[in-house]
């Protein structure tokens, strides 16, 4: 993994905020074992997502991420299987969190404008897997890897200010030069987002647009 957000082939990594992290030290791990238990798997990975939300509290100007990496590797599974066991570790996340939920976010997953949260946090949430391939911003190890990053740090860097328009079409044209495949459909025109966050939690490896209700396990609160 860290050779991979540091590498510079084909190119650099396109999130640079990603790369950034991990040449400072300050990118954060955690690890679910997946021949584990799941519910004392999914109580010390909460913990750990609860202290890195603290974290970014703390420090609300640095950018820092969160790596979930979910294994150990198995080279026999295919994406399906791997796209189902990241909606069930979010799931079974969200029932180990105890805090409410944060206003001005809908809490039911059938609304387009819901996304995950976690201890009174909407988050940036990512899965990336071996099957990814071509998709190279999706494979960034051997074993499925959940990245996570609070949104309240992108703030300033929204689709709707200038610098996030700058922003977007930098990440894009990053992308365009790392990938083999074509932009993500639901990822938006480069001037905004796609209202429906959860499509690109993990999209297709086609990058064709996801229909039908949001996978997540779990009724509104």
């Amino acid at each position: 993994m860290r050779g991979t957000l540091l590498g510079a082939h084909p190119a650099p990594y396109p999130c640079h905020f990603g790369a950034i992290g991990e040449n400072r030290g300050t990118n954060h791990y955690t690890y679910w074992d997946l021949r584990q238990n799941s519910a004392s798997e999914a109580e010390a990975v909460a913990r750990d997502l609860g202290a890195f939300v603290g974290i970014q509290r703390a420090l609300p100007k640095e950018r820092l991420s969160l790596l979930i990496m979910a294994g150990p590797p198995r080279a026999d599974r295919d994406f399906a299987w791997y796209r189902g066991w990241f909606w069930r570790i979010l799931s079974a996340l969200h029932e180990h969190d105890r805090d409410p939920w944060p206003a001005g976010v809908p809490d039911d997953p059938e609304d387009p404008k819901w996304e995950f949260t976690f201890a009174g946090e909407p988050l940036f949430t990512f899965g990336t897997c071996p099957p990814y391939g071509p998709r190279r911003s999706r494979t960034l190890g051997e074993c499925l890897v959940i990245g996570v990053q609070c949104r309240s740090v992108f703030k300033s860097i929204s689709g709707s200010t200038a610098a996030g328009r700058v922003a977007k079409k930098r990440i894009r044209r990053s992308l365009a030069e790392y990938e083999d495949v074509p932009l993500l459909a639901d990822a938006g025109d480069g001037q905004g987002s796609t209202t429906e966050k959860w499509k690109q939690y993990f999209p297709e490896v086609d990058g064709q647009p996801l229909s039908g209700k949001c996978p997540v396990q779990w009724e509104k609160q």
